[in-house]
């Protein structure tokens, strides 16, 4: 029986300790780093180039825990249920999901700026995803740049 709890605890771990994106703390500290980002350090990057640099390197991306500015075309947006915003923006082939704090609340949805076919450049802190993620990376504490 002592054998299973061998097994079962790490694979528990495993499971959780694998998707650190889109945590109520990791986006308010995300959020705070963005706001007070100087500008001229922050790059530009294209989603699919994000893409290929989580999927291709063996080692860390050089974007992981950067901050960095996207573009692309809103095809879905969510309330999770710990009250954060998601955003995925699509360029091209590539989708990118934003965690955006509640301070959106008041811009999202149909006749709003965040909005279904909405074009939108998005400023945040990007991560690799969890394990068992769908996207190899996130961007968390987003803002949106006018």
């Amino acid at each position: 029986m002592r054998f299973y709890h061998y097994i079962l605890l790490p694979c528990l771990i495993l499971i959780t300790g694998c998707s650190s994106s889109g945590s109520v703390a990791q986006t308010k500290t995300a959020t705070n780093i963005v706001q007070h980002i100087d500008i001229s350090k922050v790059k530009t990057v294209k989603i699919a180039n994000l893409h290929a640099s989580f999927l291709n390197s063996r080692d860390a991306s050089p974007h992981h825990e950067t901050v960095i500015e996207i573009k692309g075309d809103v095809v879905a947006f969510s309330l999770t249920e710990d009250n954060l915003y998601t955003v995925t923006l699509r360029e091209g082939e590539s989708d990118a999901i934003c965690y955006f704090n509640n301070s959106i609340s008041d811009e999202i949805g149909t006749g709003m700026k965040i909005h279904r076919g909405a074009t939108l450049t998005v400023r945040g802190q990007c991560f690799t995803s969890g394990l068992f993620s769908s996207k190899p990376f996130t961007l968390d504490g987003c803002s949106i740049v006018d």
